[in-house]
């Protein structure tokens, strides 16, 4: 009776986004997609669990269901929908598109494409609708999400006439109605190269270019000296770049970082030995947040700014005026995000570690973490009184 349930469930859950979708117009927000915040629709996310299988979450009620509409279905096998729509996958006009790299040669030269997959919204029905050669990108890699164009980090691999290791880094837009890219805008030529996208502040997406300009001199081995000089090398190879793209017009510009920030920062890195991070920001709730994993500044949607010593900001959730770091069973602190004070919040829930407030409605919070034993997802939500203890 159990097994019977939730299939109904299932069945309910994708059945309603089927008939909601294509009726109305796309979210015109604009949201960020990485490894904490994943797909945003009809009041749930698309994530993708440990088994690589694509799951819908239902954030007001904590549903969530595999995308699968077979009755019995063990999830376990390429028989099941649920597998294979793992790279950056989104829901647009009632489908489910995802991407799927694809490596090949064209002589002897290695060459890459990106190529673009529809599914209906239970992931039957699969085809190929797209292609876009010469570029690549990784599953999880951070990417952005308005009025049905994805915004991501485009990578070719193996640039013509470069030595080996070294990448061409894009910034690319692609449009799942035309199908076809919108943007795309050589970024850097280097190695390791990484975009992490922030978030829109006035029609302008923000960004962050993580990248080596040189194939660094590693040493192997743990020892002191080796780690030492390796660490020379990150910094010396290591370069951020900072900048913004206009979502209407795609022209691209320099981001400049608030001085209460950079001039922290600076004097931290001023230390030869101290293992320093770039600063790293997101933007959520009209607010901008910046930190380099020491100090954290919020800058608030009027331009108020305030600084915080000591308290990491990055990869956090910021949610319903609170900014939470990882979660946990019992005691936490957590920020406000108008003033950057401290706030308790008590999670009753035994068992969670490194848990996300994945959103709010209807005053409880939803929290999502990965049951290590089980190696599973699970959702849960705590009321505002029980959280905050009003």
């Amino acid at each position: 009776m159990k097994k019977f349930f939730v299939i109904l469930l299932a069945a309910a859950l994708l059945a309603g986004c089927g008939d909601r979708a294509g009726t109305e117009a796309e979210p015109s927000d604009c949201f960020v997609i990485d490894y904490n915040d994943f797909f945003g629709y009809e009041g749930g996310e698309l994530y993708v669990d440990v088994g690589r299988r694509l799951h819908f979450a239902d954030l007001s009620t904590g549903a969530d269901v595999f995308i699968c509409p077979r009755p019995n279905c063990p999830h376990t096998d390429e028989s099941c929908s649920a597998l294979g729509m793992d790279n950056h996958p989104v829901i647009v006009g009632g489908s489910i598109y995802w991407f799927g790299n694809q490596s090949y040669y064209e002589g002897n030269l290695p060459r890459g494409s990106l190529n673009v997959y529809k599914a209906a919204i239970d992931g039957t029905g699969r085809a190929k609708c797209g292609e876009v050669d010469g570029i690549t990108v990784p599953e999880g890699a951070s990417a952005a999400f308005k009025n049905g164009v994805l915004y991501f980090g485009g990578v070719n691999e193996h640039p013509e006439g470069k030595p080996e290791g070294m990448r061409e880094m894009y910034l690319c837009g692609y449009d799942y109605a035309k199908k076809d890219l919108i943007a795309k805008v050589l970024l850097c030529e280097g190695y390791t190269a990484g975009v992490t996208f922030c978030g829109e502040i006035g029609g302008e997406l923000y960004y962050i270019l993580n990248y080596q300009e040189e194939d660094a001199d590693w040493w192997d081995g743990d020892s002191l000296e080796a780690r030492e000089h390796n660490g020379a090398e990150l910094r010396r190879v290591s370069l951020t770049e900072y900048g913004k793209i206009d979502l209407e017009t795609l022209v691209i510009s320099e981001w400049e970082l608030p001085e209460k920030i950079v001039s922290a920062h600076e004097k931290r890195a001023a230390d030869p030995s101290a293992p320093v991070l770039p600063i790293y920001a997101q933007i959520k709730e009209g607010a901008a947040i910046y930190s380099d994993g020491a100090d954290t500044l919020i800058v608030s949607p009027d331009g108020r700014e305030i600084f915080i010593k000591d308290f990491n900001g990055n990869d956090t959730a910021v949610v319903n005026g609170y900014i939470f770091g990882d979660i946990a069973s019992g005691e936490n602190t957590v920020r406000r995000l108008s003033d950057g004070k401290e706030v308790r919040a008590n999670i009753p829930q035994e068992g969670v570690a490194a848990g996300y407030v994945a959103g709010y409605s209807d005053g409880k919070y939803m929290i999502r973490y990965i049951d290590l034993e089980r190696q599973q997802t699970v959702y849960f939500a705590v009321s505002e009184e029980e959280l905050f203890g009003e």
